[in-house]
């Protein structure tokens, strides 16, 4: 290296001039080799930045650069430096990771190492691009982002818009919960809320969406801001925008049938439809049918265009997409609403997306699997469930009954069963020894009070732990020569309960539990870098859902009557001949029937799958409700002013009160629990660390925070934990 030539200011500009008149990324390569040795670590990231720009301007696949020998060289000579780039060539360098789609661990490591020691030179803009940069990547540091956002949350009268909105979308796709952040961030867009652009409106309420944050203020807010942009001719609401608006005001029931929102959306997506990828037409589309808008023309036009795309254009689209996007159309194209049940090209699309996306996860639903194998199954497959309007077919496809919705007569004793359920006070109560599973009251203690289901958390498809379902069974069991059997030796069990979504139990059957994966970016696939994510659940086992709890109460029910069957039969063995109930073994016939508010997801249904097979003499019944439909039913019933449903849990009334007051200073209560977490530093106002105590040589971002108050014993814990992580970074 030439060490004199990288302090050369002269120098450095001309190659950066040089680098900047390349003409494609192979020639910046070039020019980089060129000056070997000569360009300074910051040249080098001017050179990366210049990589990523020339990628994302002219739509180049970002495969091949990030992958190149010489990309990968590159970084490795930027890591040796890394520590001399100042906050801004820091931000460009994970700007340009993050736009190549590049994870590199060791290089985002030492940029948050950097970020964390430094973080008060870094501009509010630097700060929301490094938070959008490590979201983009999926790189979560819980320690840097924390002090990252202690850091913007005393500086966010600085931040512009853009920086407002790409915090709040870094925060969202990596689900950092920070409350309080969030909350005066939405103080603070309400005050910046007239420079808002069609962008960063969406990117906001998708932000707020996501996080099931649901600031009234900020969404009427929101919603006359996006109303005065569609209006306005001059700016321009792209697919994506309009996607993400419509999928977050429905899911936060912010958006009804006569949302002039929705309307507005509706036209703008017309005219633009060509551009939509099946993606944003499926968040749209999903938005407008959980919001229940109804309009005839918007959805005869859509279902035309539906039906005259190429096969080819399908072929593309995740199986959750097209879910999503016939689950909406169906109604319209299949003639159920309207007089458009002649759709060309209809049937063709539906048989298409019953042989490319519903028989597949049948089949693989009907396989044997491991835990291993559910993963990477739904991850291939990316369909998590059939929908409102499929479930039935796909349960008729792996052998189990359906029972229809909670308007079906089959299912209306169990559904208003259910309703009454949901309409009881929960009461907790102390129950160290467990209690039995008719145990309604302290069944209905598992699940929230509707106050915090219907307004706190109100949202129009449920958290897995607002599910509750009923259960009824009949099993009978049958083994001649039992003594003081019923009913010619029958043994006889039924069943009929609601049973709350609950922790997993300790004993009972195990079920392969699948991880749901969405990990594809908005608005294409081959676009990664620079779009938004959907909503994500990883490493989600969801072991816990009412639908497992269910069928683990009934396994547990058919074990005690072939226990049962075994005492008897030990009982008798002095007078039977011991060959002949050797092989006697007692198989359990009858019915299974669950009602749940929700269609069940892909997951739960392999349950079922997995339990059928185990029992095949049990017939396997399921009906069900769609969540928005359920909760209409609950709000038809629920007194409101009944202040026994208004025991809220700490994070819904954090929650509530947190989005009642949007605006208000940051509590003190609030600074006190972080600097009790991470020490004094990083608040805009507090004074600077001092050096670090077990690194060489100058500041540490891994103990900045910790040594400031070295008298307490957990921040010496914390000083003893650090040293070692320093082991095991750099040795």
């Amino acid at each position: 290296e030439d060490s004199e030539a990288q302090r050369n200011p002269e120098l450095q500009e001309q190659i950066c001039q040089k680098i900047q008149d390349a003409v494609d990324i192979p020639d910046v390569f070039n020019k980089v080799a060129i000056h070997a040795g000569k360009a300074s670590p910051k040249t080098l990231v001017y050179a990366a930045h210049r990589i990523a720009r020339y990628c994302r301007l002219r739509k180049q696949d970002i495969g091949p650069t990030r992958r190149a020998t010489r990309f990968l060289s590159l970084l490795s000579e930027l890591l040796k430096g890394l520590s001399t780039l100042d906050a801004q060539a820091l931000t460009n360098l994970s700007w340009s990771l993050a736009v190549l789609n590049h994870r590199d661990n060791r290089v985002l490591a030492a940029i948050c190492h950097q970020l964390f020691g430094r973080v008060e030179e870094f501009s509010p803009a630097n700060l929301a691009i490094s938070a959008w940069s490590f979201a983009t990547v999926s790189y979560r540091d819980d320690l840097v982002m924390k002090r990252l956002n202690r850091q913007a949350l005393g500086r966010l009268r600085e931040f512009e818009s853009q920086s407002i909105a790409n915090l709040a979308w870094a925060l969202a796709t990596m689900r950092f919960k920070d409350d309080v952040l969030m909350h005066h961030i939405a103080g603070e867009a309400l005050r910046k809320m007239d420079r808002f652009s069609a962008q960063h409106v969406a990117n906001t309420a998708w932000a707020y969406a996501t996080l099931g944050r649901r600031g009234n203020a900020l969404f009427e807010s929101l919603e006359r801001r996006a109303l005065a942009l569609l209006r306005d001719e001059t700016d321009d609401f792209v697919p994506l925008d309009l996607a993400l608006c419509a999928w977050s005001f429905a899911w936060l029931e912010h958006a009804g049938p006569d949302s002039a929102l929705l309307r507005g959306i509706a036209a703008a997506a017309l005219a633009r439809l060509r551009e939509f990828s099946t993606q944003q037409l499926a968040n749209m589309l999903w938005g407008f049918d959980h919001a229940n808008f109804v309009d005839q023309g918007f959805y005869d036009t859509i279902a035309r265009w539906c039906c005259t795309q190429p096969m080819g254009f399908w072929q593309k689209a995740a199986g959750e997409e097209l879910v999503s996007i016939m689950t909406a159309v169906k109604p319209y194209a299949g003639g159920q609403r309207g007089s458009y049940g002649d759709c060309k090209g209809w049937c063709e699309l539906e048989a298409f997306f019953m042989q490319e996306t519903l028989q597949p996860l049948a089949d693989f639903l009907r396989e044997a699997n491991t835990s291993d194998g559910y993963t990477q199954g739904l991850r291939k497959l990316r369909t998590y469930h059939a929908g409102a309007l499929y479930t039935g077919w796909l349960f008729t496809k792996i052998g189990i009954t359906h029972l229809g919705d909670g308007d079906d007569p089959r299912v209306a004793r169990k559904a208003e069963d259910l309703i009454e359920f949901y309409l009881l006070p929960p009461e907790p109560r102390w129950l160290p020894d467990g209690y039995d599973d008719d145990d309604v009251q302290a069944n209905r203690a598992e699940i929230p009070c509707l106050l915090e289901m219907l307004e706190v958390k109100r949202r129009v498809q449920p958290s897995s732990h607002f599910i509750a379902l009923h259960l009824s069974a009949e099993l009978l069991m049958a083994v001649p020569g039992i003594d003081g059997a019923e009913e010619g030796s029958v043994i006889r069990r039924n069943i009929w309960r609601v049973v709350p979504t609950r922790p997993p139990r300790r004993s009972g059957l195990c079920f392969v539990r699948g991880v749901k994966f969405e990990e594809h970016g908005m608005p294409d696939d081959d676009d990664p870098g620079h779009g938004m994510k959907t909503a994500t659940l990883r490493d989600y086992q969801r072991t816990h859902h009412a639908e497992v709890t269910a069928l683990s109460q009934v396994a547990e029910a058919i074990a005690e009557m072939q226990e049962r069957i075994s005492d008897s039969v030990a009982s008798t063995c002095a007078v039977m001949e011991a060959s002949h109930l050797k092989d006697a073994q007692p198989k359990v016939r009858g019915w299974v029937e669950l009602f749940v508010p929700h269609y069940p997801c892909s997951s739960c249904t392999g349950a079922l799958v997995q339990f059928a097979k185990m029992h095949p003499l049990l017939e396997v019944r399921v009906g069900h409700d769609d969540w928005r439909h359920w909760l209409r039913r609950l709000r038809q019933r629920w007194d409101p002013s009944d202040t026994r449903q208004h025991n809220l849990s700490v994070n819904a009334r954090q929650l509530r009160d947190l989005d009642q007051n949007i605006g208000e200073a940051i509590p003190e209560n609030y600074r006190a629990a972080l600097k009790a977490t991470l020490g004094t530093s990083g608040i805009a106002g507090d004074s600077p660390p001092p050096r670090c105590l077990v690194c060489i040589g100058g500041h540490c971002s891994r103990c900045m925070g910790f040594v400031l108050s070295f008298a307490s014993k957990c921040d010496i814990i914390r000083l003893i934990l650090h040293s070692l992580s320093h082991f095991k970074v750099f040795f």
